[in-house]
């Protein structure tokens, strides 16, 4: 039922989304958005890994006909090159278009969007943290934490409640960076940041 034109890419840098710890659903989802996420994440799920890619998330926008479903795929963690291309995202957009005409999730026209998480990628689910250590990446907290609302710094660890991270205080990257642990609860928003 969904009419919906041939629209992806892979986005190099994405709009800020609130941190997920658990399931995938931004904070703010109404329960009929939610609803549609897990509908359309059962459908494609199972077709990105049969394309070898990873799916990162589904978001949905808007309302009705004007409804925007965001399926964000990227490639496995442990393949090299790493990058997803744009025929990546036109072969999974064509697949996951037909599939869900036929599962039918959407009671109405909706448009989809096949992209990759971006360079910023955000980090929603905590086992990213071990996948992501090492990296560069950005926290923004509900509480400050050494006077700072916002740490930058490399991930660590991840040990079941608190993000490690060594973080330098902001304005004074001469300083040696210290070792912070992050509390998962505090977290609000986390991102990989990006190096050159």
């Amino acid at each position: 039922m969904g009419l919906r034109p041939l629209f992806f890419g892979t986005s190099m840098i994405s709009h800020d989304h609130p941190f997920v710890a658990v399931g995938g659903v931004f904070s703010g989802t109404t329960p009929a958005s939610k609803r549609i996420i897990a509908a359309v994440q059962q459908v494609v799920e199972p077709l990105v890994a049969s394309l070898g890619l990873v799916l990162v998330e589904v978001q949905t926008r808007g309302h009705g006909p004007k409804t925007l479903i965001r399926v964000v795929i990227e490639r496995p963690p442990d393949q090299n090159d790493g990058a997803l291309s744009v025929e990546d995202c036109g072969s999974a957009h064509l697949v996951i278009g037909h599939a869900l005409d036929v599962a039918d999730p959407i009671p109405h026209a909706f448009l989809l969007e096949v992209s990759s998480p971006g360079l910023d990628r955000p980090i929603r689910y905590v086992h990213e943290f071990e996948r992501f250590a090492g990296r560069l990446a950005r926290f923004k907290l509900a509480n400050p934490k050494s006077g700072q609302i916002v740490v930058i710094g490399r991930i660590q660890q991840w040990d079941g409640s608190h993000v490690w991270v060594e973080s330098a205080p902001q304005g004074q990257q001469k300083r040696p960076a210290t070792l912070v642990a992050l509390p998962l609860a505090e977290i609000l928003e986390a991102r990989l940041e990006v190096e050159l």
